[in-house]
């Protein structure tokens, strides 16, 4: 089955000099500024003939959806977008958002599969394993139908397109992008307080490894380093509570929620050591280059990174400490590197920003994301019947 667009929508062929490519981008997510979502919006922006206009939430709640719906309603009668993009977690509203653009193509930022989190990651437990199949049926109607699919990573990509039997070319890897500062204003400089910071902040999901990091911690105990751990549920921290107690790690501090403009900004500059990980060795750890490994890099920080098996040009004490996943030996041996070697780490981090510059910023992800949409109002669009 093909859908036609409307008579009304007109759709413009790229050319040169003049804005001719209208883009609408849609969220509805509780956190309506998700680094995703911003590096996503600011590469658009970047896109040579390209206006973007957005429908967008600004509240967490049950509220967003009908800000969302109102804006999407808005941005389709008055600009009539050609091509639109549903952006992170667009899961939820993805069938009415099909809907209500009425044939124009449709960019999909699935990013994180549900399906992989409940059955490969064990979100919710027996209860989302028992509800993965059905999970998955959803999930394959809704990729299947969009016209291009986003990722962040290559390892990602694949996985789409073997998991849900997509065609390669239908899947797009787009890093998860980070904010960039001016380049005046990043500075790593050597830190003469002691002890010793090592920050870690997230979600404290399962691909993040907070065990692998506490007992890291525990076979640090000799040294004068604190740990800093920002993030987790009530539940998540209990339980990580209760394994600093088992393992005897007492130098640390632990705070639920920081604003991200105060990591950005205190936690992050203030910090001797950043791990990015992922340290779990869990299927989707496997797969991903951490936001906050980007976020690190971007400001230049020395950062521990949890390896996978696609080629970022991480090397270990030149850009970056890189280890393996799920090995609490191996990250106690990279931070006490960095302890001993305290001097060496603003030139380590200055060569992670050079990397980060060249494989994983705004600048990389406009330059694909560009292409991509070029070559996407260029094709003639067929939906499946589903």
């Amino acid at each position: 089955m093909t859908r036609q667009s409307p008579d009304t929508h007109q759709r413009s062929e790229p050319d040169d000099g003049d804005v001719v490519l209208h883009i609408g981008y849609i969220l509805c997510y509780r956190d309506p500024n998700y680094i995703r979502s911003v590096s996503l919006l600011r590469a658009l922006e970047a896109c040579p003939n390209v206006e973007v206009v957005v429908a967008r939430n600004t509240s967490r709640g049950p509220w967003r959806y009908i800000e969302t719906w109102r804006a999407l309603r808005r941005i389709r009668a008055t600009n009539a977008p050609d091509i639109y993009i549903l952006g992170f977690r667009g899961h939820e509203i993805f069938s009415p958002v099909y809907r209500m653009i009425n044939g124009a193509p449709l960019v999909f930022d699935a990013l994180m599969s549900p399906f992989a989190a409940l059955r490969e990651e064990r979100k919710a437990g027996l209860l989302g394993r028992l509800l993965a199949p059905l999970v998955y049926q959803f999930e394959r109607r809704m990729l299947l139908r969009a016209d291009l699919v986003l990722t962040d990573t290559r390892l990602h990509a694949d996985f789409y397109a073997r998991t849900f039997a997509l065609p390669e070319t239908k899947v797009l890897a787009l890093p998860v992008g980070a904010v960039e500062p001016d380049s005046n204003a990043v500075t790593s400089t050597l830190s003469e307080r002691s002890p010793f910071s090592v920050l870690f902040y997230g979600s404290f999901l399962p691909l993040h490894g907070i065990e692998v990091i506490v007992a890291a911690a525990a076979l640090l105990r000799d040294l004068p380093i604190h740990f800093n751990f920002i993030g987790g549920s009530a539940r998540q921290a209990k339980r990580f509570y209760r394994q600093c107690e088992q393992l005897n790690v007492t130098r640390y501090t632990h705070r639920q929620w920081v604003p991200f403009e105060q990591i950005l900004q205190e936690e992050i500059p203030n910090a001797d050591l950043c791990l990015g990980g992922p340290f779990a060795d869990t299927p989707q750890a496997k797969r991903v280059v951490t936001g906050k490994t980007s976020q690190c890099l971007a400001l230049g920080k020395a950062t521990v990174i949890g390896c996978i098996n696609e080629d970022y040009g991480f090397v270990n004490q030149v850009n970056c400490l890189l280890i393996a996943q799920a090995d609490a030996n191996a990250l106690a041996a990279a931070i006490r590197w960095a302890f001993e070697h305290r001097a060496s780490l603003p030139e380590l981090g200055a060569r992670g920003r050079v990397l980060y510059l060249e494989r994983l910023s705004t600048r990389v992800i406009t330059t694909r994301l560009a292409q991509a949409l070029l070559r996407l109002t260029r094709s003639s669009t067929t939906h499946p019947t589903i």
